[in-house]
């Protein structure tokens, strides 16, 4: 099986990180805010802060090997899908002023929380024409347009929503998607075969 997985708030937990360099920079919003939509609208940040906290990001060479491990993931299950299948990790991550390229950090970070000596890592913003190429058999992505993008593009693809807060409205099911709560929900699903 060819498996897609994408990285943030699936495996890692870039809300957390986001949410403590806006409150670093603005005061805003609280530790622990989660968002309730995709444009983050309940944070209470403008296009320009949050264009800001993007800078900061960008201006971190080490930002994306520093994230923690989203809750909900199992480095043995993942090991588990790497010896099975054939996995990679298509990432819309953005690439830093100076350092390693979002990939490569992203590479680096999967190796040192989960041990993948040679992680397969695509970042890009557009998961589509890689998943053409590639021909997922299974694919999980904590955003919707990601998820609907792959579905049109491989009907054959059991394509699955990683729940989250932004997310929460969307409705998986009459789209044609699968809500999962974890990644480790997701992972049991395949090596059960299910």
């Amino acid at each position: 099986m060819i498996i897609g997985i994408d990285l943030d708030d699936v495996l890692a937990d870039f809300i957390s990180e986001f949410t403590a360099l806006a409150y670093k920079r603005f005061g805003r919003p609280e530790p622990g805010t989660l968002p309730v939509d995709w444009e983050w609208s309940n944070f209470g940040l403008s296009k320009d802060e949050q264009s800001a906290v993007w800078g900061d990001i960008k201006s971190d060479p080490y930002f994306w090997q520093m994230l923690s491990v989203e809750e909900g993931v199992s480095a043995r299950l993942l090991a588990e899908l790497e010896q099975k299948h054939t996995v990679y990790y298509p990432t819309a991550r953005v690439d830093a002023n100076l350092g390693a390229s979002a990939a490569k950090q992203s590479a680096y970070w999967l190796r040192k929380k989960f041990g993948i000596q040679f992680p397969a890592v695509f970042a890009t913003y557009d998961k589509k024409p890689m998943a053409l190429a590639l021909k997922y058999d299974y694919f999980i992505d904590d955003r919707p347009k990601n998820c609907l993008d792959i579905q049109s593009a491989l009907p054959n693809c059991k394509v699955y929503l990683k729940d989250s807060s932004h997310n929460a409205a969307f409705d998986a099911e009459a789209n044609g998607l699968t809500r999962v709560r974890d990644f480790d929900e997701f992972a049991k699903i395949i090596l059960e075969g299910k």
